[in-house]
């Protein structure tokens, strides 16, 4: 028969029904009165046995719902065999599937396929309402402060909202905008101290607008270009034929949309467009035409070079805002007219220039 045996260090033996097993407690040196344990109204319930050898706590009479002390300093708590809660040095773990109450009407749901919070998928606190349900309906993740979650959007609200990224490090910031084709982003360069808004989720790698603290705003991509001649053309005009000027040397090509003679719009938009040209050998009758053609219009200037006399030089400068559409080019050209092909273009002083507005 089961019964309590005391043994001759003063320790406890609690035999089974049969005396083949038993529990021992030992006493050890007790060298005061001490309070080992204090039991109030039910305030301990336990199941058939107190298993320590094993390192569990049994909590119930089918063996199969216990605390598991462990040997790596956790304690997993068991149900059915399987642990759904363990507590360690630095992290609580729930089992996925798991719902862990934390008091009446707040709950965390592990619904993931992967332990510990990875899967969460509900933070519910109805009462205190500091945590409200994250997830697919109206949430509230403190509505005290307005910052509120739905349906996938997260609102800021309040009288004076704001939010901060970065704590005054020595450290690069930014918001990744993950799309499905292209990334963007929108940071700060902390070398440099620029605000940036780029391509891709690396910052700093194609920047498209660039601030710096002075409020200079840079688009280091947008097209921009300027290109000069570099050589004379002889005879090339006066008879009425029109001669297209030749722009070979780049004095930058931003987007590298410029190959002489001829500029590719990279985008629908409108164009600022400047060139200067220089001829020489004009005639007593020659009257000059000059133009920018583009492919959705001709942009005309024309000079009357009469009594200049022959041999005389003109150099004309001219600018328009062009519609372009994407893929649409530009180019100038010259002619001149009413007497003998007996005028010259002239590298110096000519130059064709243009950048994107809007």
């Amino acid at each position: 028969m089961a019964e309590i045996r005391i043994n001759a260090t003063g320790g406890l033996k609690l035999y089974d029904a049969d005396d083949s097993h038993y529990a021992q407690i030992l006493a050890g040196t007790i060298t005061s009165n001490t309070d080992v344990m204090t039991l109030g109204h039910a305030a301990v319930v336990m199941g058939t046995k107190l298993d320590m050898n094993g390192n569990n706590l049994l909590l119930d009479a089918d063996a199969d719902t216990y605390l598991d002390t462990g040997t790596d300093d956790t304690i997993k708590f068991y149900v059915s065999g399987a642990h759904d809660l363990t507590i360690s040095a630095n992290a609580i773990n729930v089992l996925s599937g798991t719902t862990l109450t934390i008091d009446s009407g707040a709950t965390i749901t592990n619904s993931g396929t992967a332990n510990g919070f990875g899967g969460v998928t509900a933070l519910n606190n109805a009462t205190a309402n500091e945590l409200v349900t994250v997830g697919a309906t109206t949430t509230e993740l403190d509505a005290e402060s307005g910052l509120t979650y739905t349906d996938g959007a997260l609102v800021i609200g309040g009288t004076t909202p704001s939010l901060t990224i970065g704590d005054a490090g020595a450290e690069d910031t930014k918001i990744v905008f993950d799309g499905n084709a292209q990334d963007y982003h929108i940071g700060l360069d902390d070398s440099s101290d620029d605000l940036v808004i780029g391509l891709g989720s690396t910052l700093g790698t194609t920047s498209h607008i660039v601030i710096d603290e002075a409020g200079h705003v840079k688009m280091p991509l947008t097209c921009a270009f300027k290109a000069e001649s570099n050589t004379d053309a002889s005879n090339v005009t006066g008879d009425g034929t029109s001669y297209t000027y030749l722009f070979q040397n780049e004095t930058f090509d931003q987007n590298g949309d410029f190959s002489s003679p001829t500029f590719t719009a990279p985008v629908t938009g409108r164009y600022l467009f400047y060139w200067s040209t220089s001829i020489s050998g004009i005639g007593s009758g020659h009257n000059t035409l000059e133009q920018l053609t583009t492919s959705n219009n001709n942009y005309l200037n024309h000079h009357s070079a009469v009594n200049m006399g022959r041999g005389a030089s003109l150099i004309q400068n001219h600018s328009v805002i062009a519609d372009m559409d994407a893929s649409d080019t530009a180019s100038v050209s010259i002619a001149v007219e009413g007497g003998s092909a007996t005028v010259d273009t002239n590298y110096v002083y000519s130059y064709f220039a243009g950048v994107l507005l809007c």
